[in-house]
């Protein structure tokens, strides 16, 4: 391919041409899966069942070389026709996705030269999860990542069974369903000719985040919102615009991610105005909410036309707050309305004529990140860039002081505008010739659009947008604002003298045909209104850049003296720096030598000095009274070890006296002495047996007497004790 299309050469690396062999040729619709972040291209290779990567910053640095590309194999590829490629903003989690089912794919750490994946490697398998909650005959309409996720983990899914799943997707577990509501009336095939509610519009088609919101905002009325422990995150809610097919905005609420229990709360529609017969249109296809304050709303029809409204507060009567209910099909009355403030209109195809049939497809909405100020509309007949002026104006009329007047105010005078980058379309294309777009992404600084076309080829196209500069504020000096000169910018100055009253319309032809006189003066028209509105205000431009380039040259050329005469007396600074540091060591060498040499003379004076301090004579008598106790301590010493000496004679002497005194019998008087103790022994038995029988005896006398004497008692009358 030319490289006019193709500045970074990509059709000519090997991923894209194995991608454009491993296309199917049967592709209608347009769909995205191509994704660029980080500076990394994913893309999805459905005959091959992996996602390539390629490093596009890398291919711009190295021009003329090959950069080898990765491949990340899903441990279980997807069955089903992948349509969208989506990953999460930290990078961690991919989303493979179509009309009949979903898988989450875990992405490598990257690391090494370049930033790849795994250090490298040319193949790696990837952890799949599937998620097993859809019906087999329901479709996926749409999925995005939850902004409001803390650690980027949560999927919001919206099926065509008017059903929204939110998943949680943490990294090494199986997708988790944490809430399942409806927003509408479940769809039904119908036998007869009776539409249903798919056929009348009244499915979810599309869904986007609004700005986020507090839960109860009531709780915090009279408070500083700016310190950080008064919001806590728990208290904050995204709000969920939800478009149907007939144009209808819903809206939910509630804290999806931290209250389990919370039933989010559907709201709708919202009321649009002013208010149309057709309620701005009824073949809507997308919608995309584009994060200021306030919110501004996007919503595309198929047909070409595009709404730009911002969602604002509506003022409803008390008549009208008996109107809020619920139920599990019912829908709340919505606090918010959508004011539509203008409608763009794009081409889909080129060299189309009022009488002809307009060519009709969906339209994918998609941001730039990096500026709120426009975004991309992705269809089967090209890409088209969208600004959006209101953007820095809304931006301005925020940051304004609060004493701020109506003139101030957002002006419509400034119209947003629409430039068509890529056609596939014209007039003379076959109705059923396929021209859809599969994938595009933006590489920033500079920004380039990388598109994917059905056929294989890439298209790389440069993206400049002359409506929007980039805002840099630089530190502001401290001026007196006495003498603080307002100073136009060049490139608004330059602006301004583009700005032209009259523009060269698009000219419809009627039925009627002109002639070639009327053809020649409308062609003459055009070609003065260009020399006079186009070419002489360039002409000047031209002339206000080339004073600017002479001038910047002249100052560069003072500047570059100055820097020379700068240099030198940096030079000569560095110098005198040098000689001032070696004088610096010389004189604190000498300083520590003669602090050394002060030290010396002091300890000899003190050591030399006849008379001693207080200090010193209290501590020369201490050492006296111990050298004093030490000899008591010694003498004292001397005693116990005498003692001790004396003490072990002494023991001695007792175990030998007692060793000497011991007594030896012999044989004989062994035996003559045990036979005494026997017949001692016997005796001493003897006796106790006699002792016995006299106590026996004695008390056998006892109570004989006794009961003699009771019997006389008794016989005598004697009360005798």
């Amino acid at each position: 391919m030319n490289s006019c299309t193709d500045p970074l050469r990509l059709n000519e690396s090997r991923l894209f041409q194995e991608l454009k062999n491993n296309l199917s040729k049967h592709i209608k619709d347009t769909r995205n899966i191509l994704e660029i972040r980080d500076n990394v291209l994913y893309v999805w290779n459905a005959k091959d069942f992996c996602v390539m990567t390629l490093n596009v910053a890398a291919t711009r640095a190295k021009s003329g070389e090959d950069v080898p590309y990765q491949k990340l194999r899903p441990t279980d590829p997807p069955i089903f026709d992948v349509k969208n490629l989506l990953i999460n903003e930290t990078g961690t989690q991919l989303a493979l996705w179509g009309n009949l089912g979903i898988v989450l794919m875990e992405l490598p750490k990257r690391w090494g030269k370049d930033g790849t994946f795994q250090g490298g490697k040319e193949e790696i398998l990837c952890v799949v999860h599937k998620f097993d909650h859809f019906d087999a005959t329901g479709e996926i309409r749409k999925a995005r990542w939850h902004p409001g996720s803390t650690n980027d983990s949560h999927l919001l899914v919206l099926t065509s069974d008017n059903t929204f799943r939110l998943y949680e997707c943490e990294v090494g577990n199986t997708p988790r369903l944490v809430k399942c509501w409806k927003v509408g009336r479940k769809p039904f095939g119908s036998p007869s000719k009776i539409p249903d509610f798919s056929s009348l519009g009244d499915t979810a088609v599309d869904f986007d985040f609004a700005t986020p919101t507090l839960c109860k905002p009531e709780m915090f009325a009279g408070r500083d919102m700016n310190k950080n422990s008064v919001v806590d995150w728990n208290q904050i809610e995204w709000p969920i615009l939800i478009l149907r097919g007939n144009g209808e905005v819903l809206i939910v609420r509630g804290n999806l991610l931290h209250d389990s229990h919370e039933v989010p709360v559907v709201s709708g529609s919202l009321s649009m105005y002013p208010p149309t017969d057709d309620n701005y249109g009824i073949d809507s296809c997308s919608i995309m909410c584009i994060q200021t304050t306030p919110p501004i709303v996007v919503i595309a029809m198929c047909t070409g036309k595009i709404y730009h409204g911002i969602l604002l507060k509506e003022e409803l009567n008390d008549d009208d707050d008996d109107r809020r209910y619920g139920s599990t099909y019912s829908l709340h009355t919505p606090e918010e309305a959508l004011y539509i403030y203008e409608c763009v209109e794009i081409e889909l195809g080129l060299f189309f004529a009022d009488n002809d049939e307009k060519y009709n497809c969906p339209i994918h909405l998609r941001w730039d990140k990096d500026n709120k100020s426009r975004y991309f509309c992705s269809h089967n007949a090209g890409i088209h860039m969208v600004t959006l002026p209101m953007v820095s104006q809304l931006e301005e009329y925020i940051n304004s002081p609060e004493d701020n007047d109506a003139s101030r105010l957002p002006s419509l005078s400034n119209q947003s505008n629409s430039q068509y980058l890529i056609c596939r379309r014209t007039k003379h294309t076959g109705a059923n010739e396929a021209t859809p777009i599969l994938g595009f992404g933006l590489l920033q600084e500079p920004s380039v659009l990388v598109a994917l076309l059905h056929t294989g080829d890439v298209v790389a196209r440069s993206i400049i947008d002359l409506h929007y500069f980039p805002k840099i504020e630089p530190p502001e000096p401290i001026i007196d604002k006495k003498e603080r000169v307002n100073k136009e910018e060049f490139d608004m100055y330059i602006k301004r003298l583009l700005k032209r009253e009259t523009s060269q319309p698009l000219i419809k032809m009627g039925s009627k045909i002109m002639s070639p006189r009327e053809c020649l003066q409308l062609l003459y028209h055009a070609t003065d209104v260009f020399r006079k509105e186009h070419f002489v205000k360039h002409d000047h431009v031209r002339e206000e850049i080339g004073k600017r380039v002479r001038a910047l040259k002249v100052m560069k050329t003072h500047l570059l003296k100055e820097l020379d005469t700068l240099m030198e007396t940096k030079k000569e600074l560095h110098q005198t720096a040098e000689r001032l540091a070696e004088r610096y060591e010389d004189i604190k060498d000498e300083q520590e030598k003669l602090a050394q040499r002060a030290k010396e003379v002091l300890r000899l004076v003190n050591y030399k000095e006849p008379s001693m301090s207080p200090v010193e004579r209290a501590e020369a008598e201490e050492l006296k009274k111990m050298e004093t106790k030490i000899e008591e301590m010694k003498i004292r010493l001397l005693e116990l070890k005498k003692k001790s000496e004396q003490q072990t004679g002494y023991t001695e002497n007792i175990e030998y006296n007692g060793k000497k005194k011991e007594i030896v019998f012999r044989g004989d008087q062994e035996k003559t002495i045990k036979n005494s103790l026997g017949h001692m022994a016997k005796d001493i038995k003897e006796l106790i047996t006699e002792v016995k029988k006299l106590e026996e005896e004695t008390f056998i006398f006892c109570h004989t007497v006794s009961l003699k004497a009771q019997k006389y008692n008794e016989k005598h009358h004697w009360n005798l004790p």
